[in-house]
């Protein structure tokens, strides 16, 4: 039996050693960026003068390169079934560090969702129905104050939110009442549960748990959930739940977990699709839409105002923002109108999630199926692609580290430009910078799997004709 050579032996030592030290190093110096944040800005001199937007994506970039040398080191250097926990151990150590360096941080210069998600707690906790009233409705003028409801949007609209964020909301304000640190920190909570499910999904499957990185040091799911607070901290967290319950063959359990899923970010609903196959369609059917339904029901008295400002979103085009391919098509028919493109977007996204549902899956071609359905809720979002919309294809990108996606994820950021753009206007080179190298990189990435495949293929073939002709039965 051969032994291994000891100097190979060493030189994969070394080889381990020297990437912990990068991946320590580049994690002491993403926490002192997210440590400072926009403060980094006051110490550079030309930088103090610039928007709190424009700073935050300089901050970000800069981040994102970080984060992209990590990962590039991860998955080029550590073997593919490599353990190292010390290593794992110090990712998920950043990883905490970074979110809890933003949570006491103002989110108003990004968004001020966490507003909403505030008011829509505190009125269902004063026994009022959200779906009813807008917040500026003379009925609610009593919860009216001068910290949360100064900085809600839409005043004059009744709320977005599915049932299941209202639930939430509730909850969460039962818990830390008007404080906007406490509900960050509810959002980084489920966010950091969902850094160990995923670990735990890794490893059911047979990856390298290193990769976790992919989504534990992300910047953009660090600064959309613990600085801005979005309620994908709990969507994701739910999905990523409802995969892993699906991979241990907990599959109805599953299920249910993605209908609350759904029933707070309504896009998860998509994904039911990959989780049913022949055995367990109308079952699995039957208990989602069952969830949704017990979840509606304390909703049930606002009658026809329960779908809210839903509607006029989907109807505004006001309200797109960011949108790659219906950006292209709007400009290429001109004349078209807006909520029929938005339908016809939906009836896409309806065909896709048809096909998915009549394969059948098995073991992992589930999660695969869910990563496509992803994908494709990206490239056809009806309304809009905000910034941390696309926090839900990140959990993917663990066990499909996709270079076109992993790299969407750092330049969709520049997408907040628009906010201090002439007019308000989205400048067209964003769009290009964000969307060119995606779409280039995923035909490349498509015509080279077809292109390997072919190849192993023939390969194959012609292996067993040389077998034929030594005589090998």
């Amino acid at each position: 039996m051969d032994m291994e050579n000891p100097s190979h032996k060493k030189t994969k030592s070394l080889n381990s050693r020297a990437v912990f030290a990068a991946i320590v190093g580049l994690g002491v110096l993403s926490a002192a960026v997210y440590l400072a944040n926009f403060k980094t800005f006051d110490l550079v001199p030309g930088f103090s003068g610039l928007a709190g937007i424009q700073r935050y994506v300089i901050m970000f970039l800069f981040l994102s390169a970080l984060y992209l040398g990590g990962v590039f080191l991860i998955l080029k250097m550590i073997p593919k079934k490599a353990t190292s926990w010390s290593l794992i151990g110090i990712i998920i150590l950043f990883a905490i560090i970074f979110r809890l360096s933003l949570i006491p941080s103002d989110p108003t210069v990004l968004s001020k969702d966490m507003y909403r998600y505030i008011w829509d707690g505190r009125v269902q906790q004063n026994g009022m129905n959200p779906y009813r009233y807008a917040p500026d409705a003379d009925e609610l003028e009593n919860l009216w104050d001068d910290q949360i409801f100064p900085n809600i949007n839409r005043k004059d609209y009744p709320t977005l939110y599915p049932a299941g964020a209202q639930l939430s909301f509730r909850i969460f304000y039962a818990l830390v009442g008007d404080s906007v640190t406490g509900f960050k920190g509810i959002m980084v909570f489920f966010d950091t549960l969902t850094i160990l499910v995923l670990i735990a999904l890794l490893q059911t499957y047979g990856f390298a748990l290193s990769r976790i990185i992919v989504y534990a040091w992300n910047p953009l799911v660090i600064f959309e959930i613990a600085y801005s607070g979005h309620l994908e901290g709990l969507t994701v967290f739910l999905v990523v739940a409802a995969l892993y319950l699906y991979a241990i063959q907990k599959k109805m359990p599953g299920v249910i977990i993605l209908a609350l899923a759904a029933a707070v970010k309504m896009y998860p609903a998509l994904l039911l699709a990959a989780l049913l196959n022949h055995g367990n369609r109308i079952k699995g059917m039957f208990a989602f839409f069952i969830t949704l339904v017990l979840l509606y029901l304390p909703f049930i008295g606002a009658g026809s105002k329960i779908s809210g400002f839903l509607p006029v979103y989907l109807k505004n085009p006001y309200e797109s923002f960011n949108l790659g391919l219906k950006y292209l098509l709007m400009r290429l028919i001109p004349g078209i109108d807006y909520y029929l493109m938005s339908l016809l977007f939906i009836i896409a996204l309806a065909i896709v999630g048809l096909i998915v549902f009549l394969k059948n899956k098995i073991g992992i071609e589930a999660i695969r199926y869910a990563y496509i359905l992803v994908g494709w809720l990206m490239i056809l979002m009806p309304a809009s692609l905000h910034p941390w919309y696309v926090i839900l294809i990140i959990p993917f990108l663990t066990v499909y580290p996709s270079p076109a996606w992993i790299i969407f994820t750092c330049t969709v950021t520049l997408s907040y430009l628009k906010y201090v753009s002439p007019q308000g206007i989205m400048p067209t080179w964003i769009l290009l910078v964000e969307y060119l190298p995606l779409f280039a990189l995923l035909a490349a990435g498509y015509i080279l799997r077809k292109y390997t495949s072919r190849g192993k293929i023939a390969g194959m073939n012609f292996s067993r004709k040389n077998e034929e002709i030594a005589g090998v039965q």
